[in-house]
Parts: structure tokens; C-alpha cells; sequence
């Protein structure tokens, strides 16, 4: 089956995953000039598991606060307004696609683990060039998504993609294309349009093995591009024996980077995701 076979089946799927309400309203109340951090608890609260998990999340030594963390209100205030939409966007597509049969080969697990080391990677990279960390780390997460539509919808397909990788030491996205001439890009931006998120994070998801196409948000594509890359070189990796894949050489360009100052930067990062092992168990 080819990808424009596969995209026309997800269009006759009744069982699509779908995003909570809850993050529906929270992007609705944030878009007001006046919302206040009452009323976003008030909506968050009206699910309780999104609620607990954030309060796990934000009592977790990532953050580092110095009290616990007792009310939700009292999370969003410390968290930040959109620090809190993207920490309850995460918990919601966690929440819509960690189900389902597993294919053989297929890790849930280490593909979660690798799209939050991915998304904390990216923070730490928009941090320190002066772009929307809490936009980086949602994007950094929701970048592979893809990969979860195969597994739910297509799994003939990803068993032929994961044979291939283990005959031809190939990458996931190369094997793709060789399987069926698309990748998980295209069905993850199928769906990441069909949940109307952002056009920035659609576009990460559509392009982030190829951020020289990028229009929306180049720069963002960019960091998520190196930050998986990056990822995959620590041993955060899925599904893949391929040798380390290059950083696009567009990617430093349109960064003003250097492999160089990532070179000096790693050690940081490497402490970064090994902080966050306690939020991998919590946002889960």
C-alpha cells in the first residue's frame, strides 16, 4: 500500500483518537487577554486524570520547586499559562495514542522515552537561542506521532518497515519510504491537522527530517530536527540500528549553530534528560 492509500484508509477510520476537551478549552481560555489562573484550574479539574498528572509532573525534581504542590491552581501559576496549555497538550496525546496492540519491535515505552528526551532537548536548544522553549519541548514530543498511527491502523506495514530496518541498518524514515513511499510525517500531520494544533507544531511533525522546507516556523523545525538527531546520538533512539544521521547542514545555517557549540553543550543535556527520568514515569 502506498501513503496516498493510507491517508485515504485514515479518512474512512471511525476510531481516530481524539484530544480531550480539556485541552480544547484551556487553548480557548489562554486566547483571552483576561483569563486568570482560577479559571484555567477550573477546566483543567473537570478531568480528574489530567489534573492528577499534572501535579505529578509539576512536583516531579525536574522542576525543582521548593514547596509540594498541593492544588492545580497553584500549578498553573508556577507552571505559567503556556507552559500549563503545553504540559496538558502532552498529557492529552499521551492520553489519545498509548493504547492499542504492539507490534513486535515496536517499544511503547522507548518511543515515549525518546519523544520527551526529544522535546527536552529542544527546550534546552530554544533556551539558549532565544526561541519559545515551552513551544520547542511541546513540539519536540509530538514530532514522531506518526509512528503511533502505524502502529494503531497500519501494522502490516510497520512490521515490513521494521524487517527492513533490521535487514538494511537503515533508518525508520528511510525504511519507510522504501516500504510505502511516504513516512510517518505525512501521518502524523494528517492527524496532527484533524486535532487543529498549531501550524508550527503541524509543520515540526511534517518536516522535521527535512527543515530546509519549513515556511511556518523554520526555526522551530530546526530545533526539533537537531534535538531528535541529537536524541538518537545519546542512546534514546527507537526502533533503529542505522549509524548516526547528520544534522542538516540547514538546520546550523538557519540556527546561526555550529556542531562545534553543540559539541560544548552536550554534557548539559545529557544532565538535563537524566533529570527528567522522574517526568518520563509521570507524564506517562
Amino acid at each position: 500500500m502506498n501513503w496516498e492509500n493510507l491517508i485515504v484508509n485514515l479518512e474512512c477510520v471511525d476510531t481516530l483518537p481524539t484530544l480531550p476537551t480539556v485541552f480544547t478549552k484551556v487553548s480557548e481560555l489562554i486566547a483571552k487577554p483576561n483569563v486568570t489562573a482560577k479559571q484555567l484550574a477550573e477546566v483543567i479539574q473537570t478531568d480528574q486524570a489530567i489534573s492528577m498528572k499534572l501535579l505529578k509532573i509539576v512536583n516531579s525534581p525536574f522542576f525543582g520547586f521548593s514547596r509540594k504542590i498541593m492544588t492545580v491552581q497553584d500549578a498553573v501559576v508556577l507552571l505559567g499559562f503556556n507552559a500549563t496549555k503545553n504540559t496538558v497538550m502532552s498529557i492529552s496525546i499521551f492520553r489519545a495514542l498509548n493504547h492499542g496492540n504492539t507490534v513486535s519491535g515496536f517499544n511503547m515505552k522507548d518511543f515515549w522515552k525518546h519523544s520527551i528526551a526529544t522535546g527536552l532537548i529542544a527546550r534546552y536548544l530554544a533556551r539558549k537561542l532565544h526561541v519559545d522553549a515551552e513551544k520547542a519541548f511541546s513540539a519536540g514530543i509530538v514530532h514522531d506521532i506518526g509512528k503511533i498511527i502505524l502502529q494503531q491502523y497500519f501494522q502490516d506495514e510497520l512490521e515490513k518497515v521494521l524487517s527492513v530496518i533490521a535487514e538494511k541498518k537503515i533508518s525508520f524514515y528511510e525504511a519507510e519510504l522504501e516500504v510505502y513511499r511516504g513516512t510517518h510525517c505525512d501521518l502524523g500531520s494528517y492527524l496532527a491537522d484533524k486535532w487543529n494544533l498549531p501550524l508550527p507544531l503541524i509543520e515540526v511533525i511534517d518536516l522535521h527530517h527535512t527543515p530546509g522546507e519549513a515556511t511556518e516556523d523554520p526555526r522551530l523545525v530546526s530545533i526539533v530536527h537537531i534535538a531528535n538527531i541529537l536524541c538518537k546520538g545519546m542512546g534514546l533512539d527507537f526502533a533503529e540500528t542505522s549509524p548516526n544521521k547528520e544534522i542538516d547542514s540547514y538546520a546550523f545555517a538557519r540556527l546561526d549553530l555550529s556542531a562545534e557549540e553543540i559539541e560544548k553543550w552536550l554534557e548539559e543535556i545529557q544532565n538535563e534528560v537524566d533529570q527528567a527520568e522522574e517526568m518520563f514515569k509521570n507524564i506517562q
